[in-house]
């Protein structure tokens, strides 16, 4: 997923990149965690502390923080323990944050951790800012010490987890650790476990000599692209039995769908788990099932007259992108359309990337290329893929308008951005025609351990959407790419192609 990069501390002191409702409940359960410590004695200097988090709940950030102002201030703060002190000065900085007052916050943060170094709350924020500010490897140590403070499962943010596994690419002792940390507490996706992130500690792990932590981490991966993915590279060989059902992607697609719909029952909400059903339906090839799912949105959203809950947003969009892709299976080309206008109408005010990225694809697919430049021309905040996407979109436009300036700018900044974005600068050069070059740049990947397993999942031979006019010359060029006999050598040295009955797409 295309993620957006919040930009001031002071945001995600009040947030951690939720919605804006969980910023104010964030201050109320750290006061609860200071009165469900705090003796008797005690009572009356809590009473206050939990009526300036109440005041905070209410919405009144500017009323909370004149009173943790006094409070802070207040000499009975002294009798608490240090893990009461350093929750009160937590939530004392969350109402900072909350009135945008970036230095005041980063300064009771700091208070906090220097009371209780081990106030995980604390650090899981002082490592959201310092991710903000770029500083990957400082963030990602405080977020390893703060599982490590933390009892049970972390409570850290999906978003902000990708995010730090794709900005720690360069950096692999700190990524191995990080990975193996939310590894060993079961962290999870929203309720569904992140194969892809396990992939990635198992090459790790591979690439450390850690042989005796990879079957473990294997065991954890039921999915099946990731499973592909395994499978197509030849170092997990002597860990991966090839036949039998527990390693079949096939198989394991069935399980995945299985195991989401028991999910689904139990829970039913508009969340990742119904994203998630809806895409392994999709890869399954069961795209009927995809359309009745999400009918009830297709016939709520364009009518909708009430704006829906910051946390659902994303949720409605995917639901809607993936719908519109099974429409495309389907061959409903009108209506894969029309649902993927809609979900960039339902996502237009939450920065979402990806709605108007796939709507640009079905452009750039129906010969559109002005309308799929104007979709992607205003994206703003993109993470390295996100970025990829957006350039590649503008190449095949303007291969497609003959707008040679214009291409060469995107072919430039698809060049610069190739160490962060390896997959989208090489299918830049195959569309562009530059099959040597294009071949060089798979070689690369295929040579760099931790991209391996991603170029060769592309290179598997899995079933297609029905294609578009403007796909068709650029899928037979893929075609030969993949055929030339220095990529299938360039393969068969570190892995290998096989034929799956699934999606890829």
């Amino acid at each position: 997923m295309t993620c957006r990069i919040p930009h001031t501390l002071a945001l995600l002191l009040s947030l951690l990149a939720l919605p804006v409702a969980g910023a104010h409940s964030a201050v109320h359960d750290t006061v609860d965690a200071v009165a469900s410590t705090a003796p008797a004695a005690d009572a009356g200097f809590l009473a206050e502390v939990a009526a300036a988090g109440e005041q905070s709940d209410r919405g009144d950030s500017l009323g909370a923080s004149l009173a943790f102002e006094r409070l802070l201030a207040d000499p009975r703060l002294a009798q608490l323990d240090d893990a009461q002190r350093s929750d009160v000065w937590l939530a004392a900085a969350r109402v900072a944050g909350l009135q945008r007052q970036d230095a005041l916050a980063a300064q009771r943060l700091d208070t906090a951790l220097s009371i209780h170094p081990g106030n995980a709350t604390a650090r899981f924020l002082l490592a959201s800012g310092q991710l903000v500010d770029n500083e990957v490897e400082a963030s990602a140590r405080n977020i390893i010490r703060a599982i490590d403070d933390t009892d049970g499962v972390p409570d850290l943010h999906k978003d902000m987890v990708w995010q730090l596994d794709l900005l720690l690419k360069d950096t692999p002792a700190t990524r191995l650790d990080l990975l193996q940390a939310l590894f060993d507490r079961n962290w999870k996706n929203d309720d569904i476990d992140p194969a892809a992130l396990w992939v990635t500690l198992a090459t790790l792990q591979v690439e450390a000599g850690q042989r005796d932590k990879v079957r473990a981490t294997l065991e954890r991966i039921d999915q099946p692209l990731a499973l592909i993915t395994l499978r197509s590279d030849k170092r997990f060989d002597r860990y991966l039995p090839r036949t039998g059902p527990r390693f079949d992607p096939v198989a394991s697609a069935q399980r995945h769908i299985d195991r989401l719909r028991v999910q689904s029952m139990l829970a039913p909400a508009l969340d990742e788990v119904a994203v998630e059903l809806a895409y392994a339906l999709l890869l399954a090839g069961k795209p009927q099932e995809v359309i009745g799912m999400t009918q009830w949105l297709a016939d709520f959203a364009p009518n909708a007259t009430t704006v829906p809950a910051p946390e659902e947003v994303e949720s409605i969009g995917w639901l809607l992108d993936l719908r519109s892709r099974a429409q495309h299976q389907l061959g409903q080309i009108d209506e894969a359309v029309e649902t993927q206008q809609l979900a960039v109408r339902m996502t237009s005010q939450s920065g979402l990337a990806n709605q108007p990225l796939g709507l640009a694809v079905l452009y750039i697919g129906l010969h559109r290329p002005s309308m799929a430049r104007q979709q992607v021309k205003d994206l703003e905040h993109l993470n390295a893929l996100g970025e990829g996407a957006r350039q590649l979109v503008q190449l095949l436009a303007a291969l497609q308008l003959k707008d040679d300036a214009a291409a060469q700018e995107a072919r430039d900044a698809l060049f610069a951005a190739r160490e962060a974005d390896a997959a989208h600068y090489m299918a830049g050069l195959v569309a562009d025609n530059r099959l040597d070059d294009a071949v060089v740049a798979l070689t690369a990947r295929l040579d760099d351990p931790m991209e391996r397993g991603t170029a060769l999942l592309e290179l598997q031979d899995t079933r297609m959407s029905p294609l578009l006019p403007g796909e068709i010359e650029s899928n037979a060029r893929w075609e030969q790419f993949a055929q030339r006999a220095d990529v299938k050598k360039a393969v068969r040295r570190v892995g290998r192609v096989d034929s799956y009955p699934l999606y890829n797409e």
